[in-house]
């Protein structure tokens, strides 16, 4: 049975020689269309120039006699085969000299050219498009029609070398000795006939006994390997480490024939070589000594794709390496092993940065993978995505290191580091790399913030600091601080790229110059939200990191300010991330009031400098600033904290938000900041709305008020607040902008927030419904901040929109305003006549209240008819009209029946003068506008 195993798996490993004939085939044929694709240009190129200017004349009555000759039948039969993507350079031939008129170049890109495939297409305005080729599939089968044999020959020599020692196996003819030298012997011999037949005829395309020496020699290498293999597992005439050596060598063996035949046995040695440790058998108490057996094998395939440029070569080197050591990492799933993985994995990806380029210093031009997804024109060359994609890899190894503890996640994050530095500092000449150091950065990030990451860190932290505190002396621990200096050196590499970019070049000085000033700031805040180090080291040794960073922003501002004259964008970078850093200073060790106010300051101080220097995207910093004091304002810590906290305390903190609000609005008004100006405005009439509810409430309940969470003034108050942020929202959104539908958003919410608590004040709360009293006096009492107050807010918000909102809103919030106010009117007047603890509707109506309901709805009609024709408005006539009329259904529905007396004549009477009054005054207006040649206003 485990011989029959062992030849199974040997017959595994023969299997990939006709897939990879397969591929090699293929990459053959597809280097022939493009000869043939060339050809046609140059022909139609030809009947362009014999006067034929649509190239039409080349697609006629096509010379289908005799074959196309090929470029390369010059080539010798015994030069080595190369592939398509070959060129002059590639193999060892000199450039021609650069013209006397024509400056030689800088510096040869080793990673680029070779990679490339040259656009023979003609243009198309002189001559018509290349016909398409033919896909991939229909190319590959028809190589497997003309040239199957190939295949089948390699894969039948390969299987004879194995059935060779299974031969002896079943007769028992040799010893086991003999069967495994038979095998040696008759890969040797393949491989000797395949050379043979190399030097004599070749091995191209254009011979005879073309791809002949590649077969008979990759199955001479399968052969070789199988007896190897045999010796270890079904004899046990050698121990692993001899087996593995010498597998080893047959793949760097083969590797070195690849160089003289083709991408075809290289691939055999990689796959040999990369199988070689779980094929020989035996155990190891540490399998991570294999991954630099993988990464030397990797390293070779590498070498041998920088100079050949057979690009799949380096992709099955680089997978291969990484597969095989995953199988390791994950078989065994320790720290130890994950750890060395994420070792080997980030060597493998320097390898595929530096190989390509043969040198230290990579050379990679653009664009890169940012700059193609951006543009989506041309491609990155193909070592951008080998290193990028091999570099992605690295990191996820990373994490998986740094999940299983401690060790795993410190070196982790030293390697992350390392590699952002060398990504950053060391690719000026690689613009096709330059978005390559976010994978680092990111890396680094979600090792700081990840639950899954960061667990055992955390753990190991926490438990340093409790046995820390049973003892007379603490210490720091300085793991906060080291992790906050690994983003610290990123942000420090980013700033020195970004002080020595080009100045043709402003997209790189920009783009490094936001890189350094974003990635220590997020850093820190990442570890505030994951890690609160202000619990592990203290409020001010942990600010005290804050406004460190900030000093280092500051100077970063100060030496951009020197060498960037009238550019003002990399100095406002650098502001923004300062300021920030001092906010968050302050975020750490303030109370709720004073950071609310500290906070206030750094707005007034970003519109300041923004006022001095003319920095514009401080414009961006003081809206974040205004939006920040806005959420301390309604949520964090809110509304509940307001009314809980000292009175002095709440107000001063609103207030001061206020107070910066109005500040950067008058700082900003010369500037050209409309969008800004919108901002600030708004921001001061929604702080200012909080601040007067706030200040109406400490009055309420220092005159006894009761303080209950349904009373109807808390509930008034509350609605007033809400109804400013929304109608601020809805101010913003002339602004427009990706942002609209968050501000449509917002304002829903808050006016569904605002609904909600005003419903509570009209119906439940509402002391001629309930069992609430009213507390203060007449006019002065808890009815103003629950009815008076929204109405002026929603008032003052219709009044303020722009015109482009006032149609919906005068209809909307002025009739709901008017609502409020009229609920207001009704419920004072009924106060003045019951008092505040009889204002429930079952303790009746008297007679002096209903008449002076009938009195107040005239007086209001009365000035609403007077606006409206002094004004030439004819809804705010309506809108009288509509008062009056209510007027008079009451005198004549509710006063005649529930009046009495002298109050029933008094209150025909003042329906009848109010409207003998308003008829004289209407037709006063008609006279007068008559007499001045104005058109009169309607008639009431």
């Amino acid at each position: 049975m485990e011989a029959l195993l062992v030849l199974l798996g040997l017959a595994v490993l023969a299997l990939p020689v006709a897939v990879i004939v397969l591929i090699v085939l293929f990459v053959q044929m597809r280097r022939d269309m493009r000869s043939l694709q060339a050809l046609v240009a140059e022909l139609q190129n030809q009947q362009v120039t014999k006067g034929d200017p649509t190239g039409a004349g080349a697609s006629k009555h096509p010379d289908t006699r005799a074959p196309t000759p090929r470029p390369e039948a010059a080539t010798p039969r015994t030069a080595p085969s190369v592939s398509m993507e070959t060129s002059a350079t590639d193999n060892g031939a000199e450039p021609p000299a650069a013209a006397p008129d024509q400056p030689a170049p800088e510096r040869e890109n080793r990673s680029a050219t070779p990679w490339k495939v040259p656009d023979t297409e003609a243009p198309a305005a002189e001559t018509p498009p290349t016909p398409k080729a033919p896909g991939l599939l229909v190319r590959l089968f028809a190589w497997l029609r003309d040239n199957w044999f190939y295949a089948v020959a390699a894969v039948s020599l390969a299987l004879a070398g194995v059935f060779l020692v299974d031969y002896g196996v079943e007769t028992g003819l040799l010893t086991p000795s003999a069967r495994v030298a038979a095998a040696l012997l008759f890969g040797a011999a393949l491989i000797i006939g395949g050379e043979a037949i190399r030097r004599r005829s070749g091995d191209g395309e254009d011979s005879a006994t073309a791809y002949l020496p590649s077969t008979l020699s990759g199955a001479g290498l399968v052969s070789i390997m199988g007896g190897i293999l045999a010796a270890r597992l079904l004899y046990d005439l050698v121990s692993p480490v001899p087996a593995l050596a010498g597998l080893f060598g047959v793949a760097v063996f083969g590797l070195g024939l690849g160089w003289l035949y083709g991408p075809l046995l290289a691939a055999i040695g990689l796959i040999g070589g990369m199988a070689a440790p779980f094929l020989v058998g035996g155990e190891t108490a540490h399998p991570e000594s294999l991954l630099p057996y993988f990464a030397l094998l990797s390293a070779l395939g590498l070498g041998i794709d920088t100079l050949r440029r057979w690009a799949w070569v380096s992709v099955l080197a680089v997978a291969l390496g990484l597969g095989a050591g995953a199988m390791l990492a994950l078989d065994n799933g320790s720290e130890t092993m994950l750890t060395a993985f994420a070792c080997f994995a980030l060597g493998l990806a320097v390898m595929t940065v530096l190989i390509p380029s043969r040198g230290l210093m990579p050379d990679h031009p653009a664009p890169s993978l940012a700059q193609w997804l951006k543009s989506d024109k041309e491609r990155p060359i193909f070592p951008v995505w080998l290193a990028q994609g091999t570099l992605l890899t690295a990191c996820f190894a990373t994490l998986l290191a740094a999940r299983e503890g401690v060790m795993g996640w410190s070196i982790g994050l030293c390697l992350m580091t390392a590699l952002g530095l060398w990504l950053t500092l060391g690719t000026r000449r690689a613009p096709g790399l330059s978005d390559a150091a976010v994978l680092p950065a990111g890396t680094i990030l979600i090792l700081i913030g990840a639950p899954e990451a960061n667990v055992a860190i955390l753990a190991q932290l926490k438990a340093t600091l409790a046995e820390a505190a049973d003892q007379t002396e603490t210490r720091m621990p300085w793991t906060v601080t080291l992790t906050l200096l690994s983003a610290v050196l990123l942000s420090l590499s980013a700033a020195w790229r970004s002080l020595t970019a080009p100045e043709h070049h402003p997209v790189q000085r920009y783009f490094w110059a936001g890189a350094a000033v974003l990635l220590a700031p997020i850093a820190g805040l990442v570890l505030e939200f994951t890690w609160q180090p202000a619990t592990l080291l203290g409020a001010w040794p942990w600010a005290l990191h804050a406004l460190a960073l900030g000093g280092g922003m500051v100077a970063l501002a100060l030496r951009f300010a020197a060498i960037d004259g009238a550019d003002r964008l990399r100095v406002a970078l650098a502001a923004i991330s300062a300021l920030s850093c001092l906010a968050f200073a302050l975020t750490v060790i303030l109370t709720d009031a004073a950071l609310t106010l500290a906070l206030a300051a750094v707005v007034i101080s970003a519109a300041a400098l923004d006022r001095r220097f003319d920095l514009r995207p401080l414009a961006a910093f003081v809206v974040a600033g205004l939006v920040a004091l806005g959420t301390r304002l309604l949520a964090i810590p809110g509304l509940d904290w307001a009314f809980d906290a000292p009175a002095w305390e709440g107000l001063l903190a609103f207030g001061g938000s206020l107070g910066a609000a109005i500040a950067a609005h008058w700082l900003i008004a010369h500037r050209d900041r409309a969008r800004l100006r919108v901002m600030t405005e708004s921001a001061a009439w929604a702080f200012g709305a909080m601040t007067v509810s706030l200040a109406l409430f400490h009055v309420v309940e220092a005159l006894g008020g009761h303080n209950s969470d349904v009373a109807h003034w808390v509930l008034g108050l509350q609605g007033s607040v809400w109804t400013a942020a929304a109608l601020a929202q809805i101010a913003r959104l002339r602004l427009g902008g990706l942002l609209w539908g968050l501000r449509v958003a917002l304002a829903c919410v808050f006016g569904l927030t605002a609904i909600g608590l005003l419903l509570g004040a009209v119906a439940p709360a509402n002391p001629l419904f309930g069992d609430q009293s009213v507390q203060g006096a007449v006019l002065f009492n808890t009815l103003a901040p629950a009815y008076l107050l929204p109405a002026a807010v929603m008032a003052i918000g219709a009044w303020r929109l722009g015109a482009a909102e006032r149609t919906l809103t005068r209809f909307a919030l002025g009739g709901i305003a008017s609502a409020f106010g009229a609920l207001w009117l009704g419920l004072s007047i009924r106060h003045f006549w019951q008092g505040g603890n009889a204002m429930g509707w079952t303790a009746g109506i008297a007679q002096p209240e209903l008449y002076t309901y009938t009195v107040a709805l005239l007086v209001l009609g009365g000035a609403l008819f007077y606006q409206a024709l002094a004004r030439r408005a004819p809804r705010l006539r309506q809108a009288g009209v509509a008062v009056i009329g209510l007027a008079v259904l009451k005198v004549f529905l509710i006063d005649i029946s529930g009046l009495d007396g002298l109050a029933r004549v008094f209150s025909f009477l003042a329906l009848g003068l109010v409207l003998v009054g308003l008829a004289w005054v209407n037709r006063w207006v008609q006279l007068r506008a008559s007499n001045t040649g104005a058109e009169p206003s309607a008639d009431p």
